[in-house]
């Protein structure tokens, strides 16, 4: 609760702090770094220049402030909504008892002593009838009975654990009510307390099998093996409020006591309140969760933005210098092997001819163009360009012949690593593979010896 309260008090500090960001950053673009970072991957993602790039980040920044906000006033609302929920039901310490012929209650209880906290769940049993109803098969319910009784203990000559004592058979038309010879070891609903016996104890189970207008008993003989170990504050305690509730079931009402031998005794309720306090920092987290994806996104958008250009590259220079030695212009050259790949090379290509043939020095626009791309190879090729183009033809065509060169090894290099990245891979499938084939190869000769 002091969390979801404190989460309450820092979301609206972190509103504030948003919203004078967001001001300082449209008072004072140039700045800000967050500006020309978002502005770099748009214009690379989206091939996007001038005012087309500064409207493109603008809105960007304003669709992603929005969701920031809403998101905050969201978990704001959540928050508040939690504190306003109903603490509870104060604790009465009254139990309602279920009547009769209904399932048994499991409560949930905590034992203190001062130095340790145990929880367990209580059952707290219907109020005992007189007569149930029972059928003719009363010799089958004695059967299945011989085999139930002994529960987890492996017979009724070893009882080690507690014993499964059924309130009807196995047609569910009988009701059986138990009773012992001695209840300090083996209670009615089946509990064995062995901590006390210093030997083994024979007791005997009697089962009342009735249909409500005849009853019959069975008895069976259990021997219980004492327990060695001592009894923890806890354990005792336990035993003791198992025997009042026991002693107790003619009560409609179950009163839980507020302490058992020395041990404080809390019935343990969890409230929705209290469950949607503990799912409200996973909220939190999760929103700065989506975040992150999001963002991991973008970084893999302009991860394959970049292997795509790699990958071209040795295609575009080849081109590039076909056309330059079949005689082309420059220019059309650029444009015409920049469509090896048309949403990034051709585009940006496209962008720099444009600002060639509008004014602007080609030495800067290559420069700038090889500088747009952002992969080194780019950048060493166009900066080539760049210097040698106001030379002539024939320096430049001898350059990128070198650059062809040069492109071809290192393509080939990556088409190696490749290949052998993609061996390792493979490695494991191979690995499961040979097993397979020599357990094929194997099970005849195991098999048949």
């Amino acid at each position: 609760m002091k969390l979801v309260g404190f989460l309450l008090v820092l979301l609206p500090v972190i509103a504030v702090l948003a919203i004078l960001g967001k001001r300082q950053i449209s008072h004072n673009k140039d700045g800000s770094w967050l500006v020309p970072k978002l502005a770099g991957r748009l214009q690379k993602l989206e091939v996007l220049y001038g005012r087309a790039l500064e409207d493109a980040t603008g809105q960007y920044m304003e669709q992603r402030f929005r969701h920031f906000m809403a998101g905050l006033g969201i978990l704001w609302i959540l928050g508040v909504g939690i504190l306003l929920l109903p603490a509870g039901d104060q604790d009465s310490g009254q139990i309602r008892r279920p009547e009769a012929g209904e399932d048994a209650t499991g409560i949930s209880v905590q034992l203190t002593d001062g130095e340790q906290t145990t929880e367990f769940t209580l059952e707290v049993e219907a109020r005992s009838m007189t007569k149930a109803e029972f059928t003719d098969a009363v010799n089958d319910a004695v059967k299945m009975l011989e085999t139930e009784i002994p529960g987890r203990n492996r017979s009724l000559d070893y009882v080690t654990e507690d014993l499964s004592f059924p309130d009807r058979d196995s047609t569910g038309r009988l009701e059986i009510s138990w009773d012992t010879d001695d209840l300090a070891v083996i209670g009615r609903n089946g509990t064995v307390r062995r901590d006390e016996l210093e030997k083994a104890c024979e007791v005997t189970i009697t089962a009342k099998l009735g249909d409500g207008i005849r009853t019959e008993e069975a008895s069976f003989r259990a021997k219980v093996i004492p327990k060695t170990e001592t009894e923890t504050a806890i354990e005792k305690a336990l035993r003791t409020l198992s025997q009042m509730e026991e002693s107790g079931r003619k009560e409609a009402v179950f009163q839980l006591p507020e302490q058992v031998e020395g041990v404080a005794v809390k019935e343990q309720k969890i409230s929705g309140r209290e469950m949607i306090c503990k799912v409200y920092p996973i909220l939190i987290l999760a929103a700065g969760a989506v975040f992150l994806l999001h963002e991991s996104k973008e970084k893999e958008k302009l991860k394959g933005r970049e292997e795509r250009l790699s990958a071209v590259f040795y295609r575009f220079v080849k081109r590039l210098t076909l056309l330059l030695g079949a005689g082309e212009s420059l220019q059309d050259s650029l444009l015409t092997a920049a469509a090896v790949e048309e949403r990034f090379l051709t585009r940006e290509v496209l962008y720099a001819v444009n600002r060639i043939r509008t004014g602007t020095a080609e030495s800067k626009a290559y420069a700038e163009l090889g500088r747009g791309l952002g992969l080194q190879s780019y950048v060493r090729l166009f900066s080539t360009i760049s210097t040698a183009a106001p030379r002539g033809s024939s320096q430049l065509l001898n350059l990128l012949e070198q650059e062809v060169k040069d492109a071809e090894a290192e393509a080939k290099e990556t088409a190696r690593r490749r290949g052998e990245q993609a061996s390792q891979k493979l490695l494991l499938p191979m690995f499961l593979l040979l097993i397979v084939v020599i357990g094929i190869v194997l099970y005849p000769a195991i098999a048949g010896m």
